[in-house]
């Protein structure tokens, strides 16, 4: 007997249990049938669900903490921001979301200013305020702030100038606490807002542990007041990578999201971001796994995201054009909400990693507040900061920030 003929249903067999793994309902029957291709079970119910995560730090006083923090750490930081910046500039630049929150929304704001020298370190327990004269924060007789740390206050930010507006209104702050415990180094960061008329209330509470040059993780949470995530983050480090895995559980919803991050520098203007991203729901998981490179000069990326449901084949994501690029899997027929689910999970895997690093921020605030001049801020001699690459001076109009994402001029490592 020819030896293809009789091999034919073995394959036949295996085929068949392949296709019947692409299943796209956990009740389907074993594999009586061939499976359909894979689908989202309800794309407008996952783009919600990545929406409302997304939503949890695009708030007035969420914002505030992210125009400020750099703020309030030392230039030691800046490797760590850069890495925020460019996370954030990708997210924000394919959203399907961002489109209509306004302009100092903080996926475009976050700027670095040059490094000068500290301020002699304060005693625990100062209140720092904001001077919009210096444009930076200075120490104050305030009470209320932590015998054990330092309070910023947050303010009301300009969407004019991306800083807080003048006059000054304050709508929370800060609270950076020494948690540590024997041998074991921890910094506690809490945020409140501070509404008129209102109580206050806690929007994030997190610690991170071995905070300084290399916190190893956080734990805690960060809400808008609607949606809770509970999150647990790990960091790693090898020679020439950084490794961010983060977990995020949100109570009261049938909602589990996981993302590996691994950042390496390729060479002196090339960032590469290879990314991991699950979101696990009713029985379905959704994952994309990207590997996209950055020139950190032009900030400009390419590279793709293979999207799968259920272990099956999706759809493919490319970057490399003025916008990204659907493809889908063999049998799989896209859908217009399909893409813009697609888009979500484009934007949430760099969004997830760069909210995350921009929590950890505080962790490098060091034993004093960093005297940072902002660098849309005339100097004393009314020139602008002369140490500032020109591209930077894109970051001093918000309705560029918008269009261009942020201006930055370190170089991620």
């Amino acid at each position: 007997m020819d030896r293809t003929l009789r091999f034919r249903p073995a394959r036949a067999a295996a085929l068949t249990l392949v296709l019947a793994a692409c299943a796209t309902g956990p009740t389907d029957p074993a594999p009586a049938r061939l499976a359909q291709a894979a689908q989202l079970a309800n794309p407008t119910a996952t783009f919600n669900q990545l929406q409302a995560i997304s939503a949890v730090t695009n708030t007035p006083l969420f914002e505030s903490f992210t125009v400020l923090t750099p703020h309030f750490t030392p230039a030691s930081a800046a490797p760590s921001v850069a890495l925020t910046v460019l996370s954030l500039e990708l997210a924000t630049r394919y959203s399907p979301w961002h489109q209509s929150v306004p302009l100092t929304t903080h996926h475009a704001v976050l700027t670095r200013s040059p490094a000068l020298r500290h301020a002699t370190a304060p005693p625990p327990g100062r209140t720092f305020v904001w001077d919009p004269t210096a444009n930076d924060y200075i120490a104050s007789a305030d009470s209320g702030a932590p015998a054990t740390g330092q309070r910023f206050v947050l303010y009301a930010i300009s969407q004019r100038t991306g800083l807080p507006s003048n006059p000054l209104v304050g709508i929370g702050y800060v609270d950076l606490t020494d948690r540590s415990a024997g041998d074991s180094s921890a910094l506690g960061v809490v945020l409140v807002g501070t509404p008129t008329g209102g109580p206050a209330t806690t929007y994030a509470s997190y610690t991170i542990a071995g905070p300084g040059a290399g916190p190893t993780s956080l734990t805690g949470f960060v809400t808008d007041g609607t949606t809770r995530l509970d999150i647990r983050v790990d960091f790693t480090t090898s020679p020439g990578a950084r490794g961010v895995v983060t977990t995020i559980d949100v109570p009261g919803q049938d909602l589990h999201v996981s993302e590996s991050v691994t950042v390496s520098q390729v060479s002196g203007d090339t960032t590469r971001m290879r990314t991991d991203l699950s979101v696990v729901s009713g029985g379905e998981t959704v994952r994309a796994m990207g590997d996209v490179t950055v020139d950190t000069t032009t900030r400009i990326g390419s590279g793709s995201m293979a999207v799968s449901v259920n272990d099956c084949a999706f759809a493919t994501i490319a970057l490399g054009g003025p916008d990204l690029v659907f493809t889908a899997a063999p049998g799989v027929a896209l859908t217009t909400t399909d893409q813009t689910t697609l888009r979500a999970l484009f934007s949430t895997s760099f969004e997830l990693f760069g909210t995350v690093r921009l929590l950890v921020v505080p962790a490098q605030q060091a034993s004093s507040p960093p005297r940072h001049p902002n660098p849309c801020a005339p100097s004393r001699t009314g020139a602008w900061s002369p140490s500032l690459p020109s591209s930077s001076k894109r970051a001093c109009h918000p309705e560029r920030r918008k269009r261009e994402g942020p201006a930055f001029g370190v170089k991620p490592v």
